[in-house]
């Protein structure tokens, strides 16, 4: 046993494991799924007469399909809330948003938590110090009916940030600039332990978009070390401080280690196609675009839509450019409400949708054209994952997204 955070959680999952096994099959403490995956085991569980392991530890939502967009969706989305209904599912939200928001949302992700989801942002969870991953039907199937999984032990790579988030700059920024630094590869099916030293800390949505991002330079685990920013957050959605709070012990051996100091950070864009195609936002100021996204599990949190709100306040955005906006959650929506945040948005031009995943998996609710040129707060900027495989799309965090939606192109403005 290495000492690192992931080993620890392992460990304590571990059902007769050797000590230092590099296979280990370990008991986990939830299941997370949506209709698009959940759907695709539904005929071989019922054929083989399996029954959900705990149906309490369960978290199931229809979120890329809500609401369906087409009939054959429909049929997808009926059969799958049908059968959480019929495994007695507790966690089941309809309609409420995001799994992996759904997720960090609920009690049962909390510091030391194992998690497996039919999703691969299923790895956002370990912004509370959870080993959070997401995995193929097939292994869910089997997660499931027992409540077990095989894992192996990812070597881990201990990243340390230092200084303090400028006030331009969000998690967004942070995980780009960990992207340009890994690349697409550089992770692979390891664990990134992540450790705040900063003053102050990163805020608890800004370590959701970082581990959230995580998956796309490889990464099996992406996990913040918890401290008390992790603690505040559980104390104020469950009402107690979490049970535990794991964190590495002092001899921990890593794989790699490195310092980021976040207080030279500048606003970053991932051109296409490529979340790790990185580079800071003025090598493409002047870049026009048409449309401009603010959602996905990536974003679309309360932060996001108060920054973004800030922005476009008293002003509209360009006459040529569609700034679709869609909270993560419908809790996060509530939120955004009561705060004025929608409002503002809604008289600046922008349009908000239905909590769900929408034009992020090339799914609804602002899908791109031929000629369109995006900037969005999702995750993936793949040829053709938000649409027509000749438009383009450039991530970037919610402070990016609501200038360019304003100036009609992507602008420095720091």
């Amino acid at each position: 046993m290495s000492g690192t955070l992931s080993d620890l959680i392992i460990d304590a999952h571990a059902l007769d494991a050797e000590a230092d096994a590099e296979f280990v099959r370990v008991k986990v403490d939830a299941v997370l799924g949506h209709d698009a995956t959940i759907a695709l085991i539904v005929d071989e569980f019922r054929k083989r007469k399996l029954e959900v392991w705990d149906r309490e530890r369960v978290i199931f939502t229809n979120d890329h399909f809500s609401p369906a967009a087409s009939v054959e969706r429909a049929n997808i989305s009926r059969m799958f809330i049908d059968f959480a209904r019929e495994k007695r599912v507790l966690h089941l939200a309809v309609d409420q948003g995001i799994c992996h928001q759904i997720m960090v949302e609920n009690k049962l992700c909390s510091p030391g938590a194992l998690i497996v989801g039919a999703d691969s942002h299923t790895i956002m969870g370990g912004a509370l110090g959870a080993c959070t991953t997401g995995m193929g039907s097939t292994d869910i199937m089997f997660a499931l009916a027992t409540g077990t999984t095989w894992l192996r032990r990812p070597e881990t790579i201990k990243v340390v940030f230092t200084g303090h988030l400028p006030g331009h700059c969000s998690g967004r920024d942070v995980i780009l600039a960990l992207l340009a630094r890994f690349g697409e590869e550089g992770a692979r099916y390891r664990t990134v332990e992540l450790h705040d030293h900063c003053e102050p800390r990163i805020i608890q949505d800004d370590r959701l978009a970082i581990t959230n991002m995580l998956v796309e330079c490889g990464a099996k685990f992406g996990v913040f070390v918890p401290d008390e920013v992790t603690r505040s957050y559980c104390e104020q959605r469950d009402g107690t401080p979490p049970a535990s709070m794991p964190v590495p012990l002092a001899d921990a051996t890593y794989e790699q280690v490195f310092e980021l100091d976040l207080s030279a950070l500048r606003p970053l864009v991932a051109k296409p196609y490529s979340p790790a195609n990185v580079a800071p936002v003025h090598e493409v100021r002047g870049t026009k675009i048409s449309h401009a996204f603010l959602g996905s599990c990536s974003s679309g949190r309360l932060e996001d839509i108060k920054i973004a709100a800030e922005v476009l306040a008293g002003k509209h955005i360009h006459p040529e450019v569609r700034f679709v906006v869609i909270p993560a959650s419908v809790k996060i929506f509530k939120a955004a409400l009561r705060a004025g945040y929608v409002e503002t948005l809604t008289e600046a031009g922008a349009s908000f949708n239905q909590s769900s995943c929408g034009p992020c998996g090339g799914i609804d609710k602002g899908l791109l054209g031929a000629a369109d040129v995006c900037v969005s707060t999702s995750s993936r900027n793949f040829r053709g994952r938000m649409g027509d495989v000749r438009s383009q799309t450039y991530l970037a965090s919610a402070r990016t997204v609501a200038h360019a939606a304003l100036s009609g192109a992507l602008v420095d403005y720091v």
